[in-house]
């Protein structure tokens, strides 16, 4: 009984009782002041702690920006160094086809003529003439940390485009200098697209050799041309289109995998023929 007493009669603990009783302490308008004086003294030196944590944190080490300039250099330095390899190599590859073609002209001339008109259908020897150049350029970048992959210029884009070129009776196509063959791949690497293996950005330009008037009303038949003036219409990016003289470069050499015995007709692997002769 004496505990439903106290919870009828005293519900308010006799701590709580004894705090409600006691007076409140009346603060002065000069009181007030230095407690708003004290606060904010203290969130000012808070702030300044916390911005120079940030700055502290932004700044970069002088060791790794040391070793990034390190680096840096050495990405220079082996880049001119394949740069160099390749442009010797290329030249060592136009010396060995020419010492090759001379040698083949004399000995047999219709064979001769028969490969130069298969390299050139493969892509593997320069090309040049009348035809079209095509350009694409991403669409302008207002906010450089929020960019939509659609206002860029994709490798799938490109793969219609030159689809609808070669369907369009294109005899050579060429994206920044490298020419396409039946072995190419244009693949996307983040904002960059890789013509087989190299990586190309915008703008893009397509090197197209052929019939310049029947490339042109032959192409605008095509799904490619629609999904220009989409890119162009919705994505704003830039395309441009011009008639003129086109030299493409060549390709790279196509590795022989099969090969024909003369005068029977039967395929062989070249690996298996080559295991046999080191056997």
């Amino acid at each position: 009984m004496s505990l439903l007493n106290d919870v009828m009669y005293r519900p308010v603990d006799a701590g709580y009782a004894e705090a409600a009783a006691r007076p409140v302490p009346v603060r002065t308008p000069a009181a007030r002041t230095r407690r708003a004086t004290a606060h904010l003294v203290v969130a000012v030196a808070l702030g300044l702690v916390t911005a120079s944590a940030v700055a502290s944190l932004r700044t970069p080490e002088p060791v790794g920006t040391g070793a990034r300039s390190l680096l840096q250099e050495q990405i220079a330095d082996r880049t001119a160094e394949a740069d160099a390899l390749q442009a010797t190599n290329e030249q060592l590859a136009a010396e060995v086809a020419q010492i090759q073609s001379d040698a083949l002209a004399s000995a047999d001339p219709e064979l001769f003529a028969t490969l130069a008109e298969l390299e050139v259908l493969s892509g593997s020897t320069g090309l040049e003439g009348s035809g079209l150049v095509l350009e694409l350029t991403d669409a302008p970048v207002t906010d450089p940390d929020d960019v939509d992959p659609r206002r860029r210029v994709q490798d799938i884009d490109l793969q219609i485009v030159t689809n609808g070129l070669w369907a369009a009776g294109a005899e050579g196509i060429a994206i920044n200098g490298q020419r396409l063959t039946g072995s190419s791949a244009i693949r996307g690497v983040g904002p960059a697209v890789l013509v087989d293996l190299v990586p190309l950005v915008s703008p893009y330009r397509i090197e197209v050799v052929g019939d310049a008037q029947a490339m042109q009303t032959a192409f605008a038949r095509t799904t490619a041309a629609n999904h220009l003036t989409t890119l162009t219409g919705n994505f704003e990016i830039g395309v441009s289109l011009r008639a003129g003289e086109v030299e493409l470069p060549g390709g790279t050499t196509p590795t022989l995998r099969h090969a024909v015995v003369p005068g029977t007709g039967v395929a062989q692997s070249v690996a298996a023929t080559s295991e046999e002769g080191t056997s």
